[in-house]
């Protein structure tokens, strides 16, 4: 298990720790990428450059049809997030895998104009 040190209270378990801002490789195709903003230790995990498993930093809206970010739920940085979210713009993903709200796939152009349009919101 892997987990940011800045969260390692939340599973003192995890058996590797990433350190620091900068993406990961966890192995072949597997990239932990920092985006603190939810917690100080929020990390996505982005899968062969497709598949961007986001945990609590966004989601899909099916109502709105965009990508969402959740203010309430932020405990750490609303501005680290949205600092966080811009940099997540130089990955290539068309599925984002939230760990709660909706899922989304689209093409990978148009997965990067929700990303900067969300960014813009922010």
């Amino acid at each position: 298990m892997w987990i940011h040190r800045e969260d390692r209270a939340a599973a003192p378990y995890a058996s590797n720790l990433l350190e620091g801002g900068e993406a990961t490789a966890i192995r072949n195709g597997l990239l932990a990428i920092p985006l603190p903003g939810h917690t100080l230790g929020s990390v996505a995990f982005l899968l062969e450059e497709c598949y961007l498993f986001t945990g609590d930093s966004m989601a899909w809206s099916r109502e709105r049809e965009e990508l969402q970010a959740f203010r309430d739920a932020c405990w750490y940085s609303w501005t680290e997030l949205r600092l966080s979210l811009t940099r997540l713009a130089e990955y290539r993903f068309e599925w984002v895998l939230p760990g709660h709200g909706e899922s989304v796939h689209l093409s990978a152009e148009r997965m990067q104009e929700h990303l900067r349009a969300l960014v813009q919101r922010m």
